[in-house]
């Protein structure tokens, strides 16, 4: 089963997500994470130090940024002309 060229994703089974099947795909889903986690972990010793409004404006800036990286990759790399469920239909028929 041959993707569109440079596909990482494809279309989730509701249509309007992305889904990785590639191991690009996985990197940029754990690179979301990561930024999430960092963001967190910044704010947290923030939490401790600075003022109390600067911890939430960190996490929340952290986590935009990294949900508009996650986004933007995710609508360039997705083959939207197949499903998850089509993908795992056609590999398991060695199509």
């Amino acid at each position: 089963m041959k993707l569109e060229e440079g596909a990482w994703f494809v279309r989730s089974n509701g249509g309007q997500g992305s889904y990785p099947v590639t191991r690009q795909g996985w990197l940029t889903v754990l690179g979301f994470l990561a930024g999430v986690g960092i963001s967190a972990g910044v704010a947290m010793l923030l939490a401790n130090t600075g003022p109390g409004w600067m911890w939430i404006a960190v996490f929340a800036v952290g986590m935009a940024i990294s949900a508009l990286a996650f986004i933007l990759i995710a609508r360039k790399r997705t083959d939207y002309s197949i499903t998850v469920n089509e993908l795992i239909a056609r590999r398991k028929a060695g199509k």
